[in-house]
């Protein structure tokens, strides 16, 4: 009777165990809740919109040429020093000034576009970042996941072996069971703590890595809420990546800055208009002098000690340079994505095969449990290969589910689909 009162009695200690160690823990977190927090909390979120907001200044920058400049201007000097000849005796005036580029073959335009690209590049560079975020907090999300169900498992393993204990024990008060038996039990349970220890340990490690990712510093004992389904496979296209449009942004405005530094060696006209007034005395210049007056100017130049050619070769350089890192952009995610893939199907069939297989183990650690209880040829050794060989599998299951996790949020992450 004894060790039938145990079997009934464990599984209900084990059950207020489990619920007093799950009360002990922190704030529950679903993924989705994890992620907004992070994308709140996270500096390189705030980085790439304070470069998106210069990027855009710049642009407003580059085409404020594009448009006539208005000034208003006042002066009064007197030259008494000076010959009467050369400065009139002194200047008056006051004058409303007007001055526009009205032909310059599209260097100002050219030098809009490189503007307007880069500052796309920078709206793709916040894309990139907000994905990024999303990445890392997923996979310390699943990391947390993956570490909590180890955890579980090793504490029904060590409820489980003290039961065992208790059975063999009770064998052995009966004379079925030998003294070198319940050390072998207890040998396997005392293997079974430290290891349970150990995955405490992982389980506070992966609550702090995904703490410090939403601001939460003070505790370690966070925990993660999932599902337990699979994410699918994305695909392949990865016309959304928003690194790789950065890039060919990035290009494009290397080749719109390389037409505005080739337009600097042509002719431009700018025309100038003035009203106001304008003279020698305050008096008699605002009751005489007012009128108005307007410039042309064509300006070429001839040489400037090879300035506009130097101007050509950075550009060109930098296209030269962009050409290379959308080059090495597309290698990179292509290369991340052939990685990705075989370890998202391999963790799919590990998981298939580890389903197949616990069945046949939970069977072979029954029978060969039985036949030790009735006294059958089975040893106590035998019963804990059993034992051994179940959990292996048990515990194997939580590594694949984070390894097809961690390879799917990297394909989204590739393919621009974590935002």
């Amino acid at each position: 009777m004894r060790p039938r009162m145990l079997v009934r009695l464990v599984p209900a200690a084990i059950l207020i165990l489990f619920a007093l160690h799950t009360c002990a823990r922190g704030e529950t977190l679903t993924l989705g809740q994890a992620v907004q927090r992070a994308l709140a909390f996270a500096p390189s979120i705030a980085s790439a919109s304070a470069q998106l907001d210069l990027s855009t200044a710049m642009v407003r920058e580059a085409r404020a040429p594009l448009y006539p400049w208005l000034s208003a201007e006042s002066e009064y000097m007197q030259a008494p020093g000076y010959s009467k000849a050369v400065s009139n005796g002194g200047l008056s005036d006051a004058l409303l000034n007007l001055n526009y580029t009205a032909y310059d073959f599209g260097h100002r335009a050219a030098l809009a576009r490189a503007a307007l690209y880069q500052s796309e590049a920078s709206r793709y560079g916040v894309r990139a970042a907000h994905a990024q975020i999303v990445f890392d907090t997923t996979v310390a999300f699943y990391d947390l996941v993956r570490a909590q169900e180890i955890e579980r498992e090793f504490m029904a393993d060590d409820a489980r072996l003290k039961r065992y204990i208790a059975v063999i024990k009770a064998l052995r008060a009966s004379g079925r069971a030998i003294a070198n038996d319940v050390l072998k039990v207890e040998t396997a349970r005392n293997s079974v703590g430290i290891s349970l220890s150990a995955a405490r340990s992982n389980v506070q490690r992966a609550a702090a890595v995904l703490g410090s990712m939403i601001g939460d510093f003070r505790s370690s004992d966070l925990t993660a809420s999932e599902t337990g389904k699979l994410p699918d496979w994305p695909g392949k296209d990865l016309s959304r990546n928003p690194m790789l449009d950065a890039a060919r942004r990035n290009l494009a405005s290397a080749k719109a800055a390389i037409e505005a530094a080739q337009t600097e060696r042509y002719p431009n006209l700018k025309i100038s208009l003035t009203a106001g007034w304008e003279g020698i005395n305050p008096p008699h210049t605002f009751a005489h002098d007012s009128g108005a007056s307007y410039d042309g100017l064509v300006s070429v130049p001839i040489f400037d000690g090879g300035l506009i050619s130097a101007h050509i070769d950075e550009a060109r350089a930098r296209m030269a340079a962009a050409q290379a890192q959308v080059r090495q952009v597309e290698f990179d995610l292509h290369k991340q994505l052939a990685d990705a893939e075989p370890r998202y199907r391999l963790a799919l069939e590990q998981l298939m095969l580890l389903k197949q297989a616990e069945p046949t183990a939970r069977d072979n650690f029954a029978l060969t449990w039985t036949r030790f209880l009735g006294g059958g040829s089975a040893t106590l050794l035998e019963v804990l290969d059993a034992f051994q060989s179940l959990e292996q599998l048990r515990l194997a299951r939580p590594d694949q589910m984070f390894a097809a996790r961690q390879a799917a949020a990297q394909a989204n992450l590739v393919l621009g689909l974590a935002q």
